[in-house]
């Protein structure tokens, strides 16, 4: 191939991936469009969008060296000479919806970003066959079973997540939900999955209401095993005999038969209980503290009394976190 014609197709091949690109710009942003005006209620919601150039350059070809650990579609960069994180999905999610689901986290994004508890969007890239999320830079610190975190920062970690919840279920004219949303299939790991929702696929507010039960659960026992989650491929239940017993594995159940039983004490935290002073009348009322946690969570479970609204749960935990002694 001699000099002219090399020249020639590498511009046929520099014109054809210009193309392609402007192609996705279009039809992607075309989608984004449509689901920004849904949510949105026909108001402006400017989303800024960066170059797949400018993607690729950040994150080095989204390189390993790049990839966030235990996030397998997070990478970091530098972008216009600031630290972000980068959301691209992965060959695992690629399925007939994926392009929906990221149009719809980028819409859902640009909306609570200006909310001090979620993740800030700085803009997207609409040039990849994916689109991808350009977000402001935040570590993440991994909570294990030896990290020690006291009873008051657990209360305000579960605080602060029920108030974003919360606003989700109320700033805007469309709902939305803290669980993966499929119209199709039931996703996700079955001990946060409300059980409305787990046998019929139906979401309310209050299958939101149900996850976040358990997440409160978690943050204040010992660490279970989760029931784990439903694929694709996976019938919900077909690992097990029948639809009760799996539900009596899961941890709400579980946790509801110690309470009955008087063994709370049994599934606390050791760490959480080692941040407790040791006098007798702080001790009391910390004790107290956790039992109202407990039951405010098995009532998000429907355990106990009728399950509250999101809004419900975080006035609740604001009582709690200012419950002085």
């Amino acid at each position: 191939m001699n000099d002219e014609k090399m020249i020639s197709w590498k511009k046929k091949k520099k014109d054809t991936k210009a193309n392609q690109q402007l192609r996705l710009f279009q039809e992607n942003g075309k989608v984004l469009l449509q689901d920004l005006i849904r949510l949105c209620n026909g108001q402006s919601n400017p989303i800024k969008t960066f170059s797949a150039n400018q993607i690729i350059e950040a994150t080095n070809n989204f390189s390993e060296t790049n990839h966030m650990i235990r996030f397998e579609f997070m990478y970091k960069g530098m972008l216009e000479n600031r630290l972000v994180l980068i959301k691209r999905a992965t060959w695992k999610l690629y399925t007939s919806d994926t392009l929906d689901k990221i149009i719809r986290d980028i819409s859902v994004s640009s909306m609570v970003s200006g909310h001090k508890n979620f993740l800030k969007l700085l803009g997207c890239c609409l040039e990849f066959e994916h689109p991808v999320l350009v977000c402001e830079y935040a570590e993440r610190i991994p909570l294990n079973p030896e990290m020690f975190l006291p009873l008051q920062m657990r209360i305000k970690i579960a605080k602060e997540i029920a108030i974003a919840v919360s606003y989700l279920h109320t700033a805007f004219s469309t709902r939305e939900t803290f669980v993966k949303v499929d119209a199709d299939r039931v996703e996700g790991t079955l001990d946060y999955l409300e059980y409305k929702y787990a046998t019929t696929g139906l979401i309310t507010e209050y299958t939101d209401v149900f996850s976040f039960g358990v997440l409160l659960q978690n943050l204040f026992t010992r660490k279970y095993g989760d029931v784990d989650c439903c694929s694709v491929e996976e019938s919900l239940f077909e690992e097990f005999e029948d639809e009760q017993n799996v539900l009596n594995l899961r941890i709400s159940d579980r946790l509801s038969k110690i309470v009955v039983e008087g063994r709370i004490f049994e599934i606390l935290d050791p760490k959480m209980l080692e941040s407790i002073s040791d006098d007798d009348e702080t001790e009391e009322h910390e004790i107290r503290r956790i039992e109202a946690l407990l039951m405010l969570s098995l009532r998000c479970t429907g355990h106990r009394g009728d399950v509250p609204k999101m809004t419900e749960v975080a006035k609740e935990l604001k009582r709690i976190e200012k419950w002085i002694a």
